[in-house]
């Protein structure tokens, strides 16, 4: 067996060969005496010498290039780092540095003797950055971006869309119970937060607080969160940011390959399982496909003390993709359906206000004490179905750049069941929004440092209800047009971008239940981007954006009117709304690719005119089936503060500490007062441990990570004018742990998990959730995740 010490000889050797061969003028001209510098005494008999360093690790690097443009000479760094320059006369000089994986660096010297100097590399970000819950060094857009993929990612399958972004700093979520969850990004959801589902945006009902994301995490490779205003490339209404949820490639080698995972969980007892099988012709190697589906089943969720009544959940999912894939041309199909049915606590459907304050004094539901588990769903509850249909065709047009256009249809059928309904088996409200997206870009070469893009976009909406006239039939149509452009030189990227959006929108509407009335609104502005990004070495990349994004205000909001039966409140439009104007400035420090502490802090300020909301009124309602909380949108300036801070640690060899902090200061300044249903200020830490796997064997990849979530009192609730029905919950902390390891039996892979939330089965509430009012969150709830993956390729050795 070879030695460290020959092992080590032979590499310098090779590498010295290398140089020879690279740089034979150079090093000949080492043994000339070099030109003079002109601030030097004729003594031409120094040596420059060191060592050439990891700037972390302060591990010697060998076969580094050392070059002095000023006598035209260069050197090579022997097996133990160190460099040698003989017969250097006196003055100043440049010493420029190479090695393969680090930044090529420069170090300015002066010799007055002889002088030994050691030269520390930085390692490149581009080719060393391994963590995977991150923001990107020197990113494609200047806003903080971070996204979840790989582990990270597998360690939240079996949660819903909203709860999987949890783990990104600035991400939190809005909820309805233990079934239905949508992420906030930075205090802002619904609307003003904009999701693409493998490239198209979603489009659903998607105006209610209570209404999920129907998209299937299972589809994901990777999730990405671009935060704050993104108006310019993702259309104008993407105020609070945008959710990308991007499936991997398809496959390009031949054979067929796959994976299946099965999930079980305590508390709510889910069973699920998901399979995705793909493939590649070998005869026809541009032609891929893939097939994927998902079943989910839960029943009734259990607080620490007592069941939640009809809190279970059924849901079904498939998608299927088929690709064409040559170098100068491509196309891609691709089909989802996503159903669901998502049981409503019944205790949350009241309808009379002071049955209300009767449950809030109570602290849990009446029917808590006789309460058991069971999978059955009974009203009231949501049955929701959403198609996707996408068609995508992309062509490299020569030198001039690429051309890509996307067609996506979606229908999405929503249908509400209240629970005092019962002499029919109908539902309360049945809504079906069919949608039409188009989009064309085209990606121009790059034009010396400058790279871009221009693009227009379309999108066409028809709106229909049965059984409740609570939202209207409405057709929308919104074109927009839209340029980006992107400077990069050395470690400097500045980028500017500029969009106009125009929307139509026709509603038809029952005006007191006799006159049809049709009013019709026209809504345009302008969206911008300016920003600039610079790394200024040593692991540190400060970024600065300005960015501003418009939203039209949507039909629930100009003309909702009645119950809304899934929330069980009375919810009244306003048809003098005006547009939302946001406008955004976000700093950011990025601390990256170092061996011991990684971490990304921003810092944003987001200013909304006209924000629309809704306020909860005085008085209740009253209608024949009983008084209700009454709401009402209305507009006021406001301002959203905060900051995000996500970090880690390296304490020892396997040993990382993670941490994640958000906070968040959001103001009316109409009534000069807090804003109402804002997050509270979070606290993320957990100590992760992974195991050596050593020589291999039958365990590999073992983790063990422990940690907890402090969530503060929300203090920056309305005070003058909005009161909520029942003041802010308390803080809470939760105990949260994690382990995994991947099993190999024979050549197959097995990967297991199992996750632990709330171990110390602790009773609280979250501000956030529509159902505080009524009861308390979920208990204890182990996750245990099984994955296997399996490859029938041809090229599996």
């Amino acid at each position: 067996m070879l030695k460290l010490e020959d092992v080590l000889k032979t590499k310098t050797l090779f590498l010295t060969l290398a140089l020879l061969a690279w740089q034979a003028p150079a090093l000949r001209a080492q043994s000339l005496p070099g030109p003079v510098p002109e601030d030097a005494e004729q003594d031409c008999g120094l040596t420059l010498s060191g060592k050439v360093l990891d700037h972390d690790t302060r591990e010697p690097l060998i076969g580094a290039t050392i070059y002095l443009p000023e006598l035209d000479r260069a050197t090579m760094s022997d097996e133990y780092g160190n460099y040698h320059f003989h017969q250097v006369c006196r003055g100043a000089y440049t010493l420029q540095v190479k090695y393969v994986g680090y930044e090529e660096e420069q170090f300015a010297v002066r010799l007055s003797a002889s002088l030994a100097r050691d030269l520390p590399l930085h390692a490149d970000a581009r080719l060393l950055r391994t963590v995977e819950v991150t923001g990107e060094h020197l990113r494609a857009q200047a806003q903080t971006q971070q996204s979840i993929s790989g582990r990270e990612l597998e360690q939240t399958r079996g949660l819903a869309l909203a709860e999987t972004l949890k783990g990104i700093a600035g991400v939190t979520t809005l909820q309805t119970g233990p079934t239905i969850s949508k992420p906030v990004i930075h205090g802002l959801h619904s609307n003003r937060v904009l999701l693409l589902n493998n490239g198209v945006r979603q489009e659903g009902q998607q105006w209610g607080a209570e209404h999920a994301p129907e998209i299937d995490p299972f589809i994901a490779s990777e999730m990405k969160v671009i935060k704050g205003a993104a108006g310019v490339r993702y259309g104008a209404d993407a105020i609070g940011g945008v959710v990308l949820v991007e499936p991997k490639a398809l496959p390009t080698t031949p054979g067929v390959r796959g994976e299946v995972y099965l999930l079980g969980s305590t508390n709510n007892r889910q069973m699920a399982t998901s399979a995705t099988v793909e493939g590649n012709f070998e005869k026809l190697p541009p032609l891929s496909w893939r097939l994927q589906g998902t079943l989910r089943k839960a029943g009734n969720a259990k607080t620490p003390d007592y069941y939640l009544e009809n809190t279970g959940l059924r849901e079904q999912n498939f998608s299927a993709a088929l690709g064409y894939d040559k170098e100068t041309y491509g196309a891609e199909l691709f089909y989802s359906r996503f159903s669901t049915e998502l049981g409503v606590l019944r205790e949350s459907h009241i309808g009379n206000v002071q049955d209300l304050m009767y449950a809030i004094e109570r602290g849990r539901p009446s029917n808590a004490g006789n309460a058991e588990f069971t999978y059955a769903i009974d009203r009231p509850y949501q049955d929701v179905q959403h198609d996707l249909f996408k068609a995508k065709g992309f062509w490299q047009l020569g030198e001039a750049g690429k051309l890509e256009f996307v067609y996506g249809w979606q229908r999405n059928l929503r249908q509400e069941y209240d629970m005092r309904r019962r002499v029919s088996q109908a539902p309360t409200l049945q809504l079906t929004l069919n949608t039409h997206t188009t989009e064309v870009t085209f990606e121009h070469k790059p034009l010396g440092n400058v790279t871009g893009l221009v693009g227009i976009s379309t999108i066409y909406q028809k709106n229909t209800y049965r059984y409740s006239d609570f939202l209207p039939y409405f057709t929308g149509t919104t074109a927009g047009i839209f340029a980006t452009e992107t400077w990069k030189k050395d470690r400097l990227q500045l980028e500017a971008g500029l969009r106009y959006d125009y929307k139509h929108l026709q509603v038809k509407k029952l005006e007191n239940n006799r006159e049809l009335i049709k009013p019709e609104y026209a809504f345009n502005n302008f969206s911008g981007t300016l920003a600039a990004m610079y790394d200024v070495g040593y692991h540190l990349t400060f970024g600065l954006s300005a960015t501003s994004a418009w939203r039209a205000p949507g039909a629930n909001e100009l003309f909702s009117e009645g119950v809304h039966h899934s929330a069980a409140t009375y919810e009244s439009g306003n048809p003098d709304l005006k547009s939302e104007q946001a406008y955004n400035l976000e700093f950011s420090v990025d601390y990256f690719s170092n061996p011991r502490l990684n971490g990304t802090l921003s810092l944003y300020h987001n200013y909304i005119r006209d924000y629309i909301y809704l306020a909860p009124q005085p008085e209740p309602v009253l209608t024949i089936r009983g008084a209700f909380p009454a709401f009402a949108y209305t507009q006021a300036d406001a301002t959203l503060s905060g900051v995000d801070l996500s970090w880690d640690f390296k304490l020892a060899t396997g040993l990382v500490l993670d941490s994640k902090t958000s906070l968040l200061y959001a103001r009316n300044l109409d009534t000069n007062d807090y804003l109402i249903y804002m997050p509270a200020n979070r606290f993320d830490n957990s100590l992760r441990y992974e195991f050596s796997s050593g020589d291999g064997g039958k365990l590999t990849d073992a983790y063990l990570s422990v940690g907890g979530v402090y969530v503060a009192r929300q203090n920056r609730a309305p005070e003058k004018t909005e009161q909520d029905f029942a003041p802010a919950p308390e803080g809470y902390f939760l105990l949260q742990a994690e382990a995994g390891t991947t099993i190999h039996l024979g050549k197959q892979p097995i990967e297991v998990g199992i996750t632990g939330n709330n171990l110390l089965n602790t009773v609280y509430r979250d501000y956030l959730n529509k159902q505080r009012y009524y009861a308390d969150e979920l208990g204890r709830m182990l996750l245990l995740r099984v994955r296997v993956p399996f490859d029938f390729s041809n090229s599996k050795k």
